[in-house]
């Protein structure tokens, strides 16, 4: 708990970041992450492998664009450092912690913003979403990765939503498929080449291995197809406390 208020007290972030519950929950990840590191090492080793795919597709390597850093814990540094004069890494909140691991690399740029380009007005309970434009008229941009995000997207927005201007569940639902497809649109704009890691089906278990729940996190928009698929154990039953459930998400990589 120490760790994680220092965290949320000493990362800088936009006032909404805060207000809408980004810089939290980034936070909690980050923590998450650390309790995790053993069972979610596969995952993350399959996240940097597709990363790796994608730039050995690249024909030139100028700058690679970086949407949802995150704990960059999935995404091999290194590698894109060597590879591109000039790696940018995208998100909403980026972490002391992991703003520290970057301290190495002379050739990353952390950018902190809001890859919707739609967080101020639906903060405002407007409800609109915008087609992001950031980026699309660089044409130094040889490669762009969205990385375990596009799914996240919705939840934070439309959690906002419902709680501050009690919108209804047919509002949420139409929200929360703009933002997927207003993001999937967005990547299909680049004149790059495009590697999108996301969840493809969400299902949860119980102790007797049953599946007790299956979540669409697309929210009804169609995926691309994969290219290749793992499993992901988000949640084990040691993390789940009392619901006594793990959450087991199949990821896949589309590449374009």
């Amino acid at each position: 708990m120490i760790w994680e208020a220092w965290q949320y007290l000493t990362t800088s972030s936009s006032k909404y970041a805060r207000q809408m519950g980004y810089l939290y929950e980034s936070v909690a990840m980050s923590a998450r992450a650390k309790r995790c590191q053993t069972s979610w090492e596969p995952h993350y080793h399959n996240c940097r492998l597709a990363i790796a795919q994608a730039v050995a597709l690249c024909e030139t390597k100028r700058k690679v664009l970086l949407f949802g850093a995150g704990t960059l814990k999935d995404i091999p540094l290194s590698l894109l450092s060597e590879a591109f004069e000039q790696v940018c890494l995208v998100d909403i909140v980026i972490t002391r912690d992991a703003r520290q691991r970057l301290a190495a690399y002379s050739n990353i740029e952390v950018i902190e913003a809001d890859v919707t380009e739609s967080l101020a007005s639906l903060q405002a309970g407007i409800l609109n979403v915008t087609s992001p434009k950031a980026w699309l008229d660089d044409e130094s941009v040889d490669l762009v990765v969205s990385l375990n995000l596009i799914t996240q997207l919705p939840l934070l927005p439309v959690r906002w939503l419902q709680k501050r201007f009690q919108i209804s569940d047919v509002q949420a639902d139409r929200i929360g498929q703009d933002l997927i497809q207003a993001h999937l649109h967005y990547l299909q704009r680049f004149q790059a080449r495009v590697c999108l890691i996301a969840d493809r089906i969400d299902r949860e278990f119980n102790r007797q291995d049953e599946i007790t729940d299956e979540f669409d996190p697309w929210w009804g928009v169609k995926s691309p197809p994969a290219s290749r698929t793992w499993q992901w154990e988000v949640v084990s039953l040691s993390e789940s406390g009392l619901a006594k459930r793990r959450q087991l998400n199949e990821v896949g990589v589309s590449y374009w």
